[in-house]
């Protein structure tokens, strides 16, 4: 769209030249530009560019069937080869050097690589001379969109900023269709105040105002010479820009054939290349082509970029030209190099077209072995345990031991990242040793024993887990450091503290190799156990370090394991609106059910039910349904027993905490989970033996030692643990001081169960309930549903976002306009801007990380 179309525009213009201001004197930004297609963010961003002192890098993500990877970076002319850790590294680096403009446009077609460049910047950039300028189409960015997961990320790093560039109001088109003799009303209708739309419906000669922007595309195009013609479809099917060499060559035509797409204004000619002047009027040049012509195009562009092209783009017009052998080798090496930058969704998807296309037996073994790994890599978990299946059984077929062992390695690994599938995934351990096992044992059987080790520790079988660790064949400095790390973990387990030193010399030892995804592994696994043997302060220093190499390195998945375990022990030290934060986050990030999201479940169904929500028990009983198989295994680790018979309790329903923990309390070995477990059943009938294996908190509580108990449990840092030990006791004393804990956390059910013990006790002068309700009268969860009513989110979208059901959303809306005396949403909307309530983004991030465990 043309300089003359940039109207309205000048609070956009101000507000980038504002941030570019704070950049450039050491307060970098990263900068969000949202806006349907055509609302002219390009534009908008382009004139403010010109206008810039200082370097000025622009990259375009390009709608291709698959994305090049780190394909804007590219554009800029950097080099994108090698490690993507090292890579984005020195690009910080070169952000620091001087003062720099960088955007990357149409994001909404980033691949994996670039996103994660962009997570990397935006957590560091605030101490850059550079502005990141990020340009999508909002109205092609859904609520689980990779891009909207980056912006919820960083929703709240301090940073970032968001620009929004609306349509054109009625007076803009007015104004821009002055002297053209059309309806400047009928074309703000029709057009929507589309920026584009509008200037190409003006720049037409057609006598009637077309409905689409495409009408006014092809009817332009229409009225091409044969010849300019030829080149534009060429153009089209050769992408949004192309070298007029490369146009000429695919089309057949000369180079000055295109000069009349570009008197006609259908093109734009810069830096030696030819494009389009949107994407929207490519896509309508290249739907009208006709099949047949655009095979032959697509075979012609194939035939000559194939000298020295990117594979991406070659194996995208293999695809289209319905050349299988082409898009066989092509899919196969674009695969490669999305792999190793990092792009693992694009990897898999470039696997998936070779595989299509694929005949060979041992060939098609090996691709659904690298799209089980590449699946696992992009956090797509429930299609990687597929293809680790199909490929566990196609080298069946062919009859390869070793690379069977491989795959059904692979296929534990995944099983136990889901942590549903930890049966499935054992039994895959078991016969990946014995078909490894045999001579000569390679690297893959060292693999095979300890992911056997990490099996025996899910299962808190800690002496198997030590034994599996000390059978792994050490022959340098990557099998040392898997052994040490099988060992640590079970040594660490049983409760020997120096266990983690031997998890924390294994991390050295991948960290100095290069392994950094066996070092977040390691990390993981430091972190799980002290969360889980309340060692709360090692946690801390282990999540700190953790987070930052996490973050430094890109591994999303990691990263939300560690947050998971975090959100678990700030619920158990009292930091409850905290947990809930992280778990709520780590909920949107993951777009499977596997360990990460069942933790955070348990997180937020516990705090629902120790204050009273009445939606607790839906949450705990789906996570209890999902791990129904592994429940037995892991569920120490989880939870979700645990957190459903707490619920049943404050329900007063015993008969449904008998039947919940009964059989658990039979198969369960982890010290703080039989302890938990124990007490629940106490609650129901008269205690028998004190299991001896509990924690020692819950053991004086069983025996009757209440106040030890309480004692016990404030010196571990869990107040509500504290004030449950104290509850069984019949002092008035120490029912007092469990009143005030229960009402300093909220936690309502029990503080009227506390209450009613001391009425019973003869007291009268029991203090009034703490309100937890501002001044308006709302509670801190109905503000919540007045945040995102002010953001104009739909009940069923509230409903996600705090996952809640519907049914309970809509009790919360009426309760907030009954209490604001409003009539409708709209008015409580307003309410809400008027006082300053802040609308918050879903914090969710992609991920990726490695298939180890």
């Amino acid at each position: 769209m043309g300089a003359t179309a940039l109207v309205e525009r000048d609070r956009e213009r101000a507000a980038l030249a504002s941030w570019w201001d704070e950049a450039v004197s050491g307060h970098g930004r990263l900068v969000l530009v949202g806006g349907d297609a055509g609302a002219g963010k390009t534009a908008l961003i382009s004139e403010f560019g010109r206008c810039v002192d200082g370097r000025s890098w622009h990259g375009t993500c390009e709608p291709l069937t698959t994305p090049v990877p780190l394909g804007p970076l590219r554009d800029m002319e950097l080099p994108v080869s090698g490690d993507p850790v090292e890579f984005r590294r020195l690009f910080l680096d070169e952000l620091r050097a001087t003062a720099t403009l960088v955007v990357v446009d149409d994001a909404q077609w980033a691949d994996d690589s670039t996103l994660d460049l962009l997570r990397f910047l935006g957590r560091r950039i605030e101490r850059c001379q550079a502005m990141v300028v990020v340009a999508y189409r909002e109205d092609e960015v859904g609520a689980r969109h990779p891009l909207r997961v980056l912006a919820g990320d960083l929703s709240t790093a301090p940073m970032v900023r968001r620009l929004a560039v609306p349509p054109l109001s009625l007076a803009a088109v007015t104004a821009l269709a002055s002297g053209s003799g059309v309806d400047p009303a009928e074309l703000h209708r029709c057009t929507g105040g589309n920026a584009f739309f509008v200037t190409q419906v003006l720049a037409d000669q057609a006598e009637s105002v077309p409905t689409t922007v495409r009408d006014a595309v092809l009817a332009r195009a229409a009225r091409l010479a044969p010849g300019a013609r030829d080149a534009l479809d060429a153009l089209a099917c050769l992408g949004p820009r192309a070298a007029p060499r490369v146009v000429a060559a695919v089309s057949g035509r000369p180079p000055g054939d295109l000069d009349e797409c570009a008197d006609r204004g259908l093109v734009v000619a810069d830096g030696g290349v030819v494009s389009f002047r949107h994407e929207l009027a490519r896509v309508a040049v290249e739907e009208a082509i006709a099949p047949g012509r655009a095979a032959e195009l697509h075979r012609r562009a194939l035939e000559v970029l194939r000298p020295d092209a990117d594979p991406v783009r070659l194996a995208g017009h293999a695809l289209r030209a319905h050349d299988r052998a082409a898009l066989l080798t092509y899919a196969r090496a674009a695969a490669e190099q999305a792999s190793a930058l990092g792009a693992h969704k694009e990897a898999a998807a470039h696997l998936r077209r070779a595989l299509d296309v694929c005949g060979d037996r041992a060939q098609r073994a090996e691709l659904l072995e690298g799209l089980g790994r590449q699946c696992h890599l992009s956090d797509d978990l429930d299609a990687a345990l597929r293809w680790w299946q199909e490929s566990v059984a196609a080298w069946t077929a062919v009859g390869d031991r070793r690379r069977q062992g491989v795959a059904l390695v692979g296929l534990a690994i995944t099983a136990l990242h889901l942590a549903r599938e930890v049966p499935l995934g054992e039994r895959a351990s078991e016969q990946a040793v014995e078909l490894l096992g045999g001579p000569p044992s390679g690297p893959e059987f060292a693999l095979a024993c300890a992911v056997r080790g990490k099996f025996a520790a899910m299962g808190f079988r800690n002496a198997e887990a030590v034994a599996w660790g000390e059978r792994v064949p050490v022959d340098g400095p990557l099998t040392r450091a898997l052994a040490a790390l099988a060992i640590g973990i079970g040594r660490a387990q049983s409760g020997d503290p120096a266990g983690l030193d031997l998890i924390a010399d294994s991390i050295r030892q991948t960290r100095s190799a290069g392994a950094h995804d066996e070092a977040g592994l390691g990390y993981f696994w430091a972190q799980l156990i002290c969360v889980t043997r309340r060692w709360y302060r090692l946690a801390d220093q282990w999540y700190a370090e953790a987070i930052a190499f996490t973050e430094d390195h890109g591994q999303e998945i990691w990263r939300q394991w560690l947050r998971a375990f975090r959100a678990r022990a700030l619920l158990e030290q009292g930091a409850w609106e905290e947990a809930e934060s992280l778990a709520s986050e780590v909920l949107r990030s993951a777009g499977v059910d596997d360990g990460r999201t069942m933790i955070s479940m348990v997180v937020l169904g516990t705090l629902r039910a120790r204050r009273g929500d009445q939606d607790a028990r839906e949450l705990l009983t789906h996570v209890r349904s999902v791990m129904v198989n592994a429940e037995p295994v892991v569920g120490w680790m989880v939870g979700a027993t645990r957190a459903l018979a707490e619920t049943a309790w404050y329900a007063g329903d015993l008969d449904a905490v008998r039947t919940i923990v009964t059989p658990a309390l039979a198969v369960a070995e982890e010290p703080w989970h039989l302890g938990e477990l124990a007490l629940l059943l106490s609650r129901t009938e008269p205690p028998s033996a004190v299991p001896a294996g509990a924690a020692e908190p819950y053991r004086l509580q069983l025996n009757g030692f209440h106040e030890q108990a309480a004692l016990r449990w404030r010196e571990i840092g869990c107040p509500y643990e504290a004030a449950l030990a104290l509850l069984d006791s019949d002092d008035e004393r120490l029912l007092r001081e469990a009143l005030a804990v229960f009402d300093e956390l909220g936690a309502q059910p029990m503080r009227d169960v506390t209450a009613r013990r001391l009425r019973e006790h003869g007291v009268r002068d029991i203090p009034r309930r703490a309100t937890t309700t501002g001044a308006d009268g709302l509670s801190a969860r109905e503000r919540e549903v007045l945040t995102l009513l002010a953001d104009g989110r739909r009940n069923t979208e509230i409903a996600e976002e705090l996952f809640l059901s519907r049914r309970t959303v809509e009790h919360h809306v009426a309760s907030v306009l009954r209490k604001l005396r409003v009539p409708n949403r709209a008015e409580a909307a307003r309410y809400a801007r008027r006082n300053g309530t802040q609308t918050q983004s879903p914090r969710i991030a992609p991920a990726s990380a490695s298939p180890t465990m």
